[in-house]
């Protein structure tokens, strides 16, 4: 599932981590419940400070071991040749971006995997640690928080392995189902339909919850979990359905030539010949010698305040070239989809032998999937 792109937070292992602003919430609210519920009950003669101090600790190494549960599943993808566009830390947790498509059930199964068994890992060391603090006399508050350290860890594990695509769970669901069958559609809509029943589930409770103790708080996080749940694995569903559509389908056969413009040209300029443009238009910026600098929509134009659009050029608002996905008219369709994401607005700049030939676009792919509608359509009977 993907998320908005958030504040870039620097590499580890290669591995670009970013925050989307969600876990500001997270930290915030796990930060709350350690100091008001949980260590009030070992903080006896402790200064309120302190309290705090330890509660915004424990927070941040919780979001420290989620990274490294994201970072489990980032590396095995590497090492299985896929290729990794980033780790982003949101409200539930985190998202390894594969920017490749799974190329077999095996190493969805060992990506998918990895994560759980880091996070059984951290438990147990989190568990090693409260247990030697313990015996060494060491303070009653720094065993309980190595305790909550360790009890979440195991929550979070066991939350990971529900049957729930694209929960780890679900994820080990299908490669499972991929293997036994050989039939990756149909194991994708079995493990995406065991989500979306978690997700009732979880609703279902929820809704007990609200009536039973009247826990207001926690029904709407459960009601949020299960919409998250239900959405993803239709996203899911949605995007398997996606690739049998353009299986076989080259680069070539779905790109378009796009507008190209000097990334001299004020945003202004540009604005006024695009205002009857969408706002998914895009233009590719180039130098003076011609050769593409990066992509500029139509809506980050608007985006520009307009009493500095005189002053800005469009290369200052455009996406750079380095950060666009790039593939070669040959390149099958299937292969290019999963790397069309943030910050390229979805599009990615096809390129032969050095030279931009043309443009995948969301648009390009809506119109390609029209015309395989259209040819796989019966044709009318002669009158």
């Amino acid at each position: 599932m993907r998320t908005a792109r958030g504040v870039p937070l620097g590499r580890i292992g290669g591995v670009a981590i970013r925050a989307h602003w969600s876990v500001l919430l997270v930290a915030a609210l796990l930060a709350w419940g350690l100091g008001s519920e949980i260590l009030p009950l070992a903080a006896s003669g402790l200064p309120l400070a302190v309290l705090w101090a330890l509660a915004a600790l424990g927070a941040f190494v919780l979001i420290l071991s989620l990274t490294a549960h994201e970072l489990a599943h980032s590396f095995m993808a590497r090492r299985r040749g896929l290729r990794v566009d980033g780790i982003t830390l949101w409200v539930f947790g985190g998202v390894s971006q594969i920017g490749d498509d799974w190329a077999n059930p095996r190493t969805e199964l060992l990506v998918a995997a990895a994560g759980p068994l880091l996070s059984l890992v951290l438990g147990g060391v989190f568990l090693g640690f409260a247990y030697a603090v313990d015996v060494l006399n060491g303070p009653a508050i720094a065993v309980l928080l190595l305790q909550w350290l360790a009890i979440v860890n195991f929550v979070l594990l066991v939350f990971n392995l529900l049957p729930a695509f694209p929960l780890d769970g679900g994820r080990l669901l299908r490669s499972l189902l991929w293997v036994i069958r050989g039939d990756r559609d149909w194991a994708t809509r079995t493990a995406a339909r065991g989500g979306r029943v978690v997700a009732a589930l979880l609703a279902l409770l929820a809704l007990a919850d609200l009536l039973l103790t009247a826990d207001l708080t926690g029904a709407i996080w459960l009601f949020f979990i299960a919409w998250f749940l239900d959405s993803a694995a239709k996203q899911e569903r949605i995007g398997e359905r996606l690739r049998e559509a353009v299986a076989g389908v080259r680069v070539a056969d779905a790109m378009s030539q796009p507008a190209t413009v000097p990334g001299w040209l004020t945003a202004q300029l540009l604005f006024e010949q695009s205002r009857d443009r969408p706002l998914t238009a895009s233009y590719v910026t180039h130098g003076i010698g011609g050769e593409p600098e990066g992509l500029v929509t139509v809506q980050a134009l608007r985006l520009v305040p307009p009493h500095r659009r005189q002053t800005t050029r469009i290369a200052d608002v455009a996406v750079p070239l380095s950060k666009l996905p790039t593939a070669a008219p040959s390149d099958l369709l299937s292969e290019v989809i999963p790397r069309l994401t943030q910050p390229s607005g979805g599009r990615a700049l096809v390129v032969d032998h050095g030279r931009m030939v043309g443009m995948v676009s969301p648009a390009d792919i809506a119109q390609l999937l029209a015309r395989l509608r259209g040819a796989a359509a019966p044709a009318a009977p002669l009158a």
